[in-house]
Order: C-alpha cells, then sequence, then structure tokens
C-alpha cells in the first residue's frame, strides 16, 4: 500500500523554486510567484520553528543570520538611492530565501528527512537543467529559462555537483545509471557552454576535477577549515595583486605575445581598481545588495565586481565579507564533527572551491553556493537512509 506524499514535500519544492530557480528573465511575472512560494514557506517554518527544534542555538546559524541582516541593514539604508532597482526588497527575498532554507535544512535533519529534501533538490535541480537544455537547444538565439549564459554555465556546475554528492553520500559510484548521469551532464555542460559562447561551465567542472585529485592526494589539506578561508583571501586579494603582476614585463611578454590576450584581464584590472576606490567610500555597510552596476558605472559601464567577495563587500561592506568568511570557516569545521562517513561531504567541498577559485575573476557567490555552505553545516553527522520509502 503506497504512503500519502508527506506536506513538508511540498514546501522543499517551494523553496527549491525561491532559491535555486529564477525564471524572472523569461516570464517577468515569476517574480510575484517566488514573493507568495517565500510567504508560503514562512508560514510553514514559523508553525514548526518550536515543534521541530530549530530554535536550539547553532553559531553557524547565527553568523549566517547576521550577515543577512547586514545585507539588509545596508540595503534598508540605501532604498531611496537608485532607480533601476529596490535593493530593500531584493536583498528580502534574496536572503530571505536562503535564511528559509537553512531552517528548512535543520528540520529535515531534526525529522530525519534530510534524504528527503536532498532528493527533492536534485530531481527538480536536474529536471529544470534538461528542460531548460531542451529549450536552448530547440529554440533560436542564447535565451535561456533560467537566466544569461552565466546563470546557466552555474546552473550545470551545480547540479554536476548535487549528482556527485547524490552518488558518494549513496555510496554508488559504481552504479552505472549514476555514472550515465554524470557523463551526460559533462557532456551537456559543453555543449550548451559552446551554444552561449560560455565555457564557465566546463571551468568550473575541471576545478572540482582538480580538487577532488587534490583530496585524493591529500584530504586533510582540503577539508581543514584554515584552507578554504586563505584561499577566500587570496581569492579576494587577487583584486589588489593583478595590475602590479599584468604589468611585469615578463608577464606582458607571454600574456600579449605567446598567449595573445591583453594584461587588463578583458578590462577587469580597471573594474579592480574601481570597485577599491567605491569600497573606501563606505567601508562598513557598502552600498546595498545588487547594485554595483549603479555603483560601478557613474564613469563608465561597469557591470559589477568581476569578483566574488569584492561583490559583497560592495553590497554589505567589511562586516559582510568578515561575517561570509566566519560562515564558510565555521561549515568547514562543523562537517568535521560527528560524521560518520566524512567523505561524501567531498562533494561539496570540491563544489565551494571551484566557486572560490572562479571567483577571482568572476562573481560566483550566489545562492546555489551559500545553499552548498548551509548544506554542508547541516549534513554533518547524518548518513543516507532509505527514508524516501516514507516520503
Amino acid at each position: 500500500m503506497n504512503t500519502p506524499i508527506q506536506s513538508d514535500v511540498f514546501i522543499y519544492m517551494m523553496s527549491f523554486f525561491v532559491v535555486f530557480a529564477d525564471f524572472s528573465d523569461f516570464f517577468p511575472a515569476y517574480s510575484f510567484v517566488r514573493y507568495f512560494l517565500l510567504l508560503c514557506v514562512g508560514i510553514f517554518l514559523c508553525m514548526k520553528f518550536f515543534a521541530a527544534e530549530m530554535s536550539h542555538y547553532d553559531l553557524f546559524s547565527l553568523i549566517f543570520i547576521l550577515f543577512c541582516c547586514v545585507i539588509i541593514l545596508s540595503s534598508f539604508f540605501a532604498r531611496n538611492d537608485y532607480e533601476s532597482r529596490n535593493p530593500l526588497l531584493a536583498s528580502i527575498v534574496f536572503l530571505g530565501g536562503l535564511v528559509e532554507f537553512l531552517f528548512l535544512a535543520k528540520y529535515a535533519k531534526n525529522r530525519g528527512r534530510i534524504d528527503v529534501l536532498l532528493s527533492v533538490i536534485f530531481w527538480l535541480a536536474v529536471g529544470t537543467l534538461f528542460i531548460n537544455d531542451i529549450f536552448l537547444l530547440s529554440v533560436g538565439g542564447n535565451q535561456a529559462l533560467v537566466g544569461d549564459k552565466f546563470h546557466v554555465a552555474y546552473f550545470h556546475i551545480f547540479v554536476i555537483a548535487l549528482t556527485l554528492l547524490r552518488i558518494m553520500r549513496r555510496q554508488k559510484m559504481k552504479s552505472i545509471g549514476f555514472q550515465v548521469l554524470l557523463f551526460c551532464l559533462v557532456v551537456l555542460s559543453i555543449v550548451i557552454g559552446v551554444k552561449v559562447n560560455c565555457m564557465t561551465g566546463l571551468v568550473g567542472v575541471c576545478l572540482m576535477l582538480v580538487w577532488l585529485a587534490i583530496c585524493k592526494i591529500s584530504s586533510s589539506f582540503v577539508r581543514c577549515p584554515l584552507t578554504v578561508v586563505v584561499a577566500v583571501l587570496l581569492s579576494f586579494l587577487f583584486t589588489y595583486v593583478a595590475v602590479p603582476i599584468m604589468n611585469n614585463a615578463v608577464v606582458k611578454r607571454v600574456i600579449e605575445g605567446s598567449l595573445s590576450h591583453d594584461t587588463t584581464l578583458t578590462g577587469r584590472t580597471f573594474i579592480f581598481k574601481v570597485t577599491d576606490r567605491m569600497l573606501a567610500g563606505r567601508p562598513f555597510l557598502g552600498y546595498g545588495y545588487g547594485v554595483s552596476y549603479e555603483v560601478l558605472s557613474k564613469s563608465m559601464f561597469i557591470p559589477d565586481t568581476q569578483n566574488g567577495l569584492a561583490e559583497w563587500l560592495i553590497a554589505g561592506g567589511w562586516c559582510a565579507g568578515a561575517l561570509i568568511i566566519a560562515a564558510i570557516g565555521l561549515a568547514f569545521k562543523n562537517s568535521l564533527r560527528e560524521t560518520m562517513n566524512v567523505k561524501y561531504l567531498d562533494a561539496i567541498r570540491v563544489f565551494i572551491y571551484a566557486y572560490i577559485c572562479m571567483g577571482t575573476v568572476e562573481i560566483t557567490y550566489n545562492a546555489d553556493f551559500f545553499a552548498m555552505i548551509i548544506l554542508l553545516n547541516t549534513l554533518s553527522g547524518t548518513v543516507y537512509r532509505d527514508s524516501l520509502r516514507r516520503v
């Protein structure tokens, strides 16, 4: 006899379409759908907050919520400064969805339903990806369901990471079905990358493979909280050393002569200079969420900071930056505690490292990135159980 689907499954589905899927570029009215889903998930969590022991003190949750509060506070102060968007509303929707996901993950873990949550996210992500790619390949042009070419690339990396996590958590590395799916996803990332003229997805997959190889050589190095904190800092510090490095005579000859590229990194060195100057203007709380274009383009067109951490420094200043670094380091530390099978979490760790590396010259600290940090912190002390039979 089949048991009915429990109500939390629908809430997990709603959270997915708030946090991980944004069809607003293709379907403008989807923004209102997200508002409604955000409200539904919020009501559910309020009803379950004390009953599901989600109010239990957790340092990671405190740091992450403080980070969200800093960004929202900064956006509140800047709510009337920009014409193109309302940073306050945008920050509440983006960060509100992530905070809800944080508490949903805690709820699922406390109720022994974490594998249900992971399965819902995985299958919805795979389904969304295939629908997006079929649409992209069958319709002329580069218009995609999940956003621009960079969003498409990042979503491919995210789904590949979820697939790797599912394989490793269930200890099915030799499963033909999962191997075929993983192979298809990698091939798709290459095909779609060529289609939209953006190979970021392939770069991300390659970086994940590199970090997996490093993990095989020295797993303690990859899993160490200090390693990931240093990686974030080095990724950000590149914005300061990029100009002197590119101006070095030897580097110039190699890049301009042998590689036939310009030493400005496609204009990034100039962007880094402007970003540093703007950070000095509001160092503590920044300029508000999602307004880097307006802030940096006062002299000429600059789409964003072209650096993962710098983008959030513009949004929330050094307060936000310090909290992001603390949250990442603490998540890595907590992932080593009470973990019965620590190896499967390497799938999340290499994803985070890949995004940090790409974040040196791209803005990769997105919803997928923060959600994976939340999962890394939450999944410690859990192993796969066939809880899907009780969905």
